[in-house]
């Protein structure tokens, strides 16, 4: 990429020495796997692709060593790779590409607001003029979709990773290397996962009104996004985000899932797993309670809880509820140490992201004494 443009930060435009345009064995679409041989300048990288040496342009600050995985996005009049999975090296400075800005806008509420208008129901529904593979995305949309009362249940987040995209080439790869022996056939696989979809639907120039390929080129960059942000920040902080879209009263809204592994330690045994800290955070915008901040600290058996609310009324609901949590918890084995829930000006709750406390050393932790 050209460095006087950031706008996609991760893409790298392949140069020959002579400045000559040179033929190589790339097909548009694919992701090849590349190492650095070495950086020799600001902004140009030497890299290795099997026996071809290439330098490249680019304003991702590649390490010497470092192995990658890249996506071809152009093949002419240049070749455009777009860095999708560092695999080994220091993944901050990446990282610090994306900015929380970027980040806030679910890549599945650009793509419901463009199928929407399309799919609702109604007397003859135009449904059934829409191009057969822009339905199954729709539909996969709704599967992995929740009413917000589902939340809580366990397999909720399992099965919005498995068809949300964010996973997609993990799992084209375990296809691949299981050469062809899985359980699922290529079309299965790509018709339950929204990334694989709509690189089929990309593949096979599928429009409809405004669902253009621009549409759907724009959704799959920005879901790419998400998949950088999560590669970087768990290999880096131990760390991962998700926006997800959920269901109020057949109307879309979107939570945000926020997960803080245990950070390891190189000095601690196997027997001191127990003395670390899971942290997980949850933000909804809901119907009827308005916008709610969730903070969970577990240590062992032990729980803390910290709610964030508007609204009095709504804090006194979950304080008159702190003990039926209470019970629910010792159901399964857990001890809760504390709940609280504490109002938050609605105008600056309401512009809340999880995201946030990714880019900000000042995150909204719970510290868990015991």
């Amino acid at each position: 990429m050209d460095p006087t443009n950031p706008i996609n930060p991760t893409k790298l435009i392949l140069q020959s020495k002579s400045g000559q345009s040179k033929v190589l064995p790339f097909n548009k679409g694919e992701v090849i796997q590349g190492r650095v041989i070495r950086p020799i300048s600001p902004h140009h990288t030497l890299l290795l692709f099997g026996n071809e040496e290439v330098t490249a342009r680019t304003s991702v600050p590649l390490q010497e060593g470092q192995i990658a995985f890249f996506k071809v996005e152009q093949v002419s009049p240049q070749y455009v790779l777009k860095l999708i999975e560092p695999r080994i090296g220091d993944l901050g400075g990446i990282a610090g590409l994306l900015t929380s800005n970027a980040l806030r806008e679910s890549p599945y509420k650009s793509l419901i607001k463009i199928l929407a208008p399309f799919m609702q129901p109604r007397e003859e529904s135009s449904v059934s003029k829409v191009p057969n593979m822009l339905v199954k995305l729709w539909g996969l949309i709704n599967r992995i979709s929740f009413p917000p009362e589902q939340v809580h249940h366990g397999p909720f987040l399992k099965s919005f990773i498995d068809g949300s995209g964010m996973i997609w080439e993990n799992k084209l790869k375990s296809f691949l290397l299981s050469e062809f022996q899985s359980m699922n056939s290529p079309e299965i696989l790509i018709e339950q996962d929204l990334k694989g979809l709509a690189l089929k639907i990309l593949a096979d120039g599928v429009t409809y009104k405004s669902v253009t390929t621009e549409a759907i080129s724009r959704f799959i960059d920005s879901l790419e996004q998400f998949q950088l942000l999560n590669v970087s920040r768990l290999e880096g902080q131990r760390e991962l985000f998700f926006t997800i879209p959920l269901q109020f009263h057949n109307q879309f809204g979107f939570g945000e899932f926020l997960i803080k592994l245990p950070r390891e330690r190189k000095d601690e045994g196997a027997g001191r797993d127990g003395n670390k800290v899971l942290r997980v955070s949850l933000f909804l915008q809901m119907s009827r309670l308005g916008p709610v901040r969730a903070d969970v600290s577990v240590l062992q058996k032990a729980i803390r809880v910290a709610f964030l609310v508007s609204e009095e009324e709504i804090q006194s609901l979950f304080n008159n509820y702190a003990d039926l949590l209470k019970h629910q918890l010792e159901r399964h084995g857990f001890y809760l140490q504390e709940v609280t829930c504490r109002l938050q000006e609605a105008n600056v709750l309401t512009q809340t992201s999880l995201v946030e406390d990714l880019f900000d050393s000042e995150d909204h932790q719970i510290n868990l004494v015991i």
